[in-house]
């Protein structure tokens, strides 16, 4: 089987997510948007609200750095990545653990260099649907085998998001020099 990607979040960033000492760095959006095709060039393409249901718990997925794996940033497995779906879309966060890659992709997608994700699967089933007078066809995925989620600069769509994230204000721990 092939492992497609597709390219498709817009990341929006808050400028005032600067956590506190010894908060992990977070980050979180939408790799996918569910019912809202896409251009993929020869078709549209469009995501079954439930097309990841049965992988989206799968231990092995990973959040790259342009598809790159020579740097992770987070693993179902390592519990630093949690992947979701609800009636939005395919959704993500992940803590970042404390490297220089993490904390340089945290500041990128802080100042909106990064705005965008992108995610890697293996189409299990799909329908191509054809509407009459329609310039080109629709591919429907409706079940897939995700793999992984990449923070990228390029989306095929557009319309998905992620955010540098921050704890709830009453969880923040805040940290006072020894002489207070």
């Amino acid at each position: 089987m092939k492992i497609e990607t597709r390219k498709e979040v817009q990341v929006k960033l808050n400028a005032s997510s600067e956590p506190l000492p010894g908060e992990p760095l977070k980050i979180g959006g939408y790799a996918a948007k569910f019912n809202n095709p896409y251009d993929m060039g020869d078709c549209w393409e469009t995501l079954a609200a439930d097309c990841f249901d049965a992988s989206k718990d799968n231990p092995s997925i990973v959040l790259l750095w342009n598809h790159d794996t020579s740097k992770p940033l987070g693993r179902v497995s390592a519990g630093n990545l949690r992947v979701f779906t609800d009636e939005v879309g395919l959704g993500f966060e992940c803590s970042l653990l404390d490297t220089p890659s993490a904390r340089e992709v945290h500041t990128l997608v802080g100042a909106g260099v990064y705005n965008q994700c992108s995610f890697g699967f293996i189409c299990e089933q799909e329908v191509m649907i054809r509407e009459k007078g329609a310039a080109k066809p629709t591919r429907k995925i409706q079940r897939a085998k995700l793999m992984e989620l990449s923070l990228v600069c390029f989306p095929a769509n557009p319309n998905t998001e992620v955010q540098v994230r921050e704890l709830p204000k009453q969880k923040r721990r805040v940290y006072l020099p020894p002489q207070f």
